[in-house]
């Protein structure tokens, strides 16, 4: 995301609006929703942990997966937090009781 100039307008009346602009424009861009992404046709095999890299550059504040395609029969997505790996970089997701290896888009926050 663009980082906005720091500049300073020598109008004052001009200048409040510049700053009040710039103000809020950076609480929006602090928003988690506002950098994330959409990660598409991630497969999971049933019952294997997958590292799938995200690139937020941070730790997601959110991992909310769509509904799988393939699946066999029902079953659930978890996500696996240790310190085998680095959150900045990576999730690492398993797929349990789906019979089946999965595709599902992933979107990280």
């Amino acid at each position: 995301m663009k980082k906005l100039p720091t500049i300073v307008l020598d109008d004052l009346d001009a200048e409040q609006v510049r700053r009040t602009h710039h103000e809020a424009i950076e609480a929006l861009q602090r928003i988690p929703a506002a950098s994330a992404k959409t990660l598409s046709n991630i497969s999971l095999a049933n019952g294997a942990a997958t590292l799938v890299p995200h690139g937020l550059g941070r730790t997601p504040t959110m991992v909310k997966p769509s509904m799988p395609r393939g699946a066999a029969s029902a079953g659930y997505i978890v996500e696996i937090r240790d310190a085998s790996y680095d959150r900045t970089k990576q999730l690492k997701l398993q797929a349990n009781g789906y019979g089946a290896t999965i595709t599902v888009d992933i979107e990280v926050q």
